[in-house]
């Protein structure tokens, strides 16, 4: 192909002008000639290539996160009872601090009560007890069976009702001592959840309360960062770029709406007094192996995967999968079967197809073309 463009050439240089129709003429035909022949004997695609780069630094992201508590309180009545005392929303303390109280009149007096039907069922539990012992001791002649077993019966039913009186008396007890309410650790109250003057049902919420000396690092993994996290020993955190941080907890499955995994960390001793809901940037790498860096043009993506063309030593197009991990700008950071040094497509491929044959052009001729 290339003698025949010389050819035409060298036509061109040897017409005069007044020969222009005739040179129109041949130019024509040598045009035509050369299409035919370009039909028949198709050539290589040209295609230019680049090489693989190996990429040793892993990927590296960042995770919004912020600081929270482990735990949140609920402070809650055991009883039935009028709430009389209440710290404001906002109110910080000391663990054992007194956060709220409840009137304890009606369960004193229903104590009282209790303590009055204990007198009265162990009464008559003693009288039982000794009319059964003398019944025993009587001879077969003077008393039946059936009495002996009535007795029997009226015994056990007394010390059954000094039991419950009993119990009914500790339950109580323990609703009394409830009726003020604790600082579990040094915190604050979170939130009002009743109103001072009101009588509390039992079970239901007084406040909430949030230990301050509790604190983590609650994150947001985009799943798009990578896979789901399950084993971390190639992934490294730091909290301001310098400080690691160990991981504490994560979970095993994604965010429904925002198709995130949360993650939690361990909050350093030297940030340890870093205010609750304070937004932070966590850094984070992955040391994964087999990583390339390939230019964006390398990279072809088709259903949600993504491949290259590599170029073969007997300059074949092979087709090879890749996992794009990261985008940088220009480039790709891909996790595939490639070597250091192996040559993919970066232009032409359109016309490239599994095993065909290429004409990889020289980079400064291609480059020369492109100016």
């Amino acid at each position: 192909m290339s003698s025949i463009l010389d050819i035409i050439n060298t036509m061109v240089q040897l017409f005069t002008p007044t020969s222009q129709p005739k040179l129109h003429a041949i130019l024509l035909a040598t045009s035509l000639l050369c299409a035919s022949v370009s039909r028949a004997a198709p050539t290589s695609p040209l295609v230019k290539t680049t090489s693989v780069l190996p990429w040793h630094q892993g990927i590296q992201g960042q995770l919004s996160c912020q600081v929270s508590v482990p735990h949140q309180y609920t402070i809650a009545s055991e009883s039935q009872a009028k709430l009389i005392y209440m710290l404001s929303n906002g109110s910080y303390v000391k663990k054992g601090d007194l956060l709220a109280e409840q009137d304890g009149f009606y369960l004193h007096q229903s104590l009282k009560a209790q303590h009055y039907e204990l007198k009265k069922h162990t009464t008559n539990l003693d009288y039982h007890d000794q009319e059964y012992k003398r019944l025993i001791k009587l001879d077969k002649t003077h008393i039946s069976e059936s009495s002996i077993n009535q007795h029997a019966l009226s015994l056990t039913l007394a010390q059954q009702s000094v039991a419950a009186a009993k119990n009914t008396i500790s339950t109580l007890e323990k609703q009394i001592a409830a009726l003020k309410h604790y600082a579990p650790h040094d915190g604050e109250v979170s939130a009002l959840h009743s109103h001072l003057g009101s009588f509390v049902a039992k079970g239901d919420a007084i406040l909430s309360f949030i230990a301050t000396n509790e604190r983590e690092l609650h994150c947001e993994r985009p799943h798009a960062q990578g896979q789901l996290t399950h084993q971390t020993d190639n992934i490294t955190f730091s909290l301001f770029s310098s400080t690691p941080l160990q991981l504490n907890r994560f979970t095993r499955s994604l965010n429904q709406r925002h198709q995130t995994q949360s993650l939690w960390f361990l909050i350093p001793n030297e940030f340890a007094n870093l205010p609750i809901g304070k937004l932070v940037t966590v850094q984070w790498q992955s040391h994964t192996d087999k990583l390339a860096k390939l230019p964006v043009e390398a990279v072809t993506f088709e259903h949600n995967n993504a491949y290259v063309w590599r170029v073969s030593m007997d300059q074949k197009a092979e087709k090879v999968a890749v996992k794009v991990l990261q985008n940088q700008a220009h480039h790709f950071i891909v996790q595939s079967a490639l070597r250091a040094g192996e040559h993919v497509i970066v232009l032409g491929q359109a016309n490239v197809s599994e095993g065909t044959q290429v004409n990889v052009l020289p980079t400064d001729t291609l480059l020369a073309q492109g100016e």
